[in-house]
């Protein structure tokens, strides 16, 4: 059963709540560190705004749309660093300061999860909206960077407002949303220079499979593009490292859902005709592959630097984490329609693909745990 649009809305509303509480209760949690006290010290308190959009500081990122808001709520609410963080290389435990400084990125990532919750419930039933975010809270990048003071969740929340508009898109390419696109895309701009190669897939995709006039694609893709480029020339450049490709991999696309996503490829490609009619998730696929080999371009180009100034952190590919979350969820539900005329065949899928989610989630609570990244400070 799926929901209209007012009523997947407010059930997606109460998720958001939901979502955005437990954000709260994480942020108590979990302590100011390194890279947060940094950012707030040096950029957000330490500028205007006009030097904060002039590029007047010192994060490797001038991206400026994660300073500007941030320093927004920080007005808001009248808050200021303690004097006493002298040295921002360190972890503080201040739950005021926790709690402030992480309420932008909680909206980020609960609205990200509502927004994945919504599609499913919209457009495809409540079971499905129920297990896409089951796949979504069983994968570690969500919870290693739901309460981070840092651009990572903004970035999350963007690409997958990109993806989920590019799905309609190709469900729909009759209605174009131009507009949409283009102000999704400026944001991303100001986000992260990273976001040129994302833009570009989703371009690209909409040629291909939504079909797209060509004064429409250059207008989503030349000022997004124009943007990127210039925030990325005024970047402070460091010489990073790849130390771990396959451990920086792994953490943004769970290993396991690869071989199901091969899978599921052979099956797309020898599914008998009279079920194509069901096949139209495959389209996300080569979303998905592009997005993936965008970040192992990444992770390669790094794997060969000299005289490195610092390490790759699989941070930096949290954009490929939300193409995962939804290219599993699809998978998921095309493998189980089209093994439905044979019941056991559909039940072991059923099993299997409820067991991988399953497992991941107890995975990645044991890494939080072990990581304690939620037990430092009191309650």
């Amino acid at each position: 059963m799926r929901f209209d649009h007012l009523k997947s809305l407010w059930v997606s509303g109460v998720v958001f709540l939901v979502l955005f509480t437990c954000g709260f209760l994480m942020s108590r949690q979990k302590p100011l560190w390194n890279d947060e006290i940094y950012s707030q010290k040096t950029a957000i308190e330490a500028n205007s705004y006009k030097g904060l959009l002039s590029l007047n500081f010192p994060d490797g990122n001038k991206n400026p749309l994660f300073y500007v808001i941030q320093k927004t709520v920080c007005n808001i609410f009248s808050y200021h660093l303690s004097v006493g963080y002298v040295d921002e290389f360190t972890r503080v435990r201040d739950i005021p300061s926790q709690v402030i400084l992480r309420i932008p990125s909680n909206i980020y990532m609960s609205l990200a999860l509502a927004l994945i919750f919504y599609f499913f419930t919209r457009f495809y039933s409540v079971f499905a909206a129920m297990y896409a975010l089951a796949v979504a809270l069983a994968t570690p990048m969500v919870w290693m960077y739901w309460v981070e003071a840092r651009p990572y969740p903004l970035w999350f929340l963007l690409t997958t407002a990109q993806l989920l508009l590019l799905v309609y898109a190709m469900m729909f390419p009759q209605i174009k949303r131009i507009k949409t696109f283009l102000l999704i895309h400026v944001l991303l701009a100001f986000t992260t220079p990273t976001s040129m190669f994302q833009i570009t897939i989703a371009t690209l995709m909409l040629s291909w499979k939504a079909k797209y006039k060509l004064k429409h694609l250059g207008l989503i893709w030349i000022l997004p593009i124009s943007i990127a480029l210039f925030y990325y020339s005024h970047d402070t450049i460091f010489t990073i490292y790849t130390y771990m490709f396959y451990t920086n991999l792994f953490d943004v696309v769970m290993p396991e859902r690869l071989y199901v996503y091969v899978v599921y490829a052979l099956v797309a490609w020898v599914l008998p005709d009279k079920y194509k009619k069901f096949a139209w998730n495959v389209l996300f696929l080569p979303v998905f592959l592009l997005f993936l080999a965008s970040g192992v371009f990444i992770l390669f180009v790094d794997l060969f630097t000299k005289n490195s100034q610092q390490g790759f952190f699989s941070r930096y590919l949290i954009y490929v984490t939300p193409a995962d979350i939804l290219m599993f969820s699809f998978a998921s539900f095309d493998l189980r329609q089209w093994s439905r005329p044979n019941p056991w065949i559909c039940l072991n899928t059923s099993i299997f693909l409820g067991g991988l989610v399953i497992i991941r989630g107890l995975m990645t609570y044991r890494d939080i745990l072990a990581s304690a990244l939620y037990l430092h400070s009191p309650g």
